[in-house]
């Protein structure tokens, strides 16, 4: 599944970054599929926007984008302070779908 292989990949580039992992997230929003990434620094200062796109910048071409892409869903990366509020509906009957397809393919 695309949620794991995109923790897993976080977790080991993130910290060589400076930033810590809180968790990954799959959501729906205005008829979007996005991976929602939630980071902190290990320094514990506060996040910046330049933060968050530092992160994304930080994998441009890997197989991350590619395979999100071609699935039409893009890679969000957003501080803890977004994961309280993010706006975001409950998982669709799509999503469901995308997320068991994903599941059959992996096996």
């Amino acid at each position: 599944m695309e949620i794991e292989r995109t923790k897993a990949y976080l977790e080991e580039i993130l910290p060589g970054m400076g930033y810590v992992l809180d968790s990954v997230t799959f959501t729906l929003e205005a008829g979007t599929h996005y991976l929602r990434a939630f980071i902190f620094r290990e320094d514990e200062q506060d996040m910046t926007v330049n933060d968050c796109a530092m992160v994304s910048d930080g994998c441009p071409s890997g197989w991350i984008r590619k395979t999100l892409l071609q699935k039409n869903i893009f890679l969000e990366v957003c501080s803890l302070g977004f994961k309280d509020n993010p706006r975001a509906e409950e998982l669709s009957e799509v999503e469901e779908e995308l997320l068991s397809e994903e599941e059959a393919t992996e096996e």
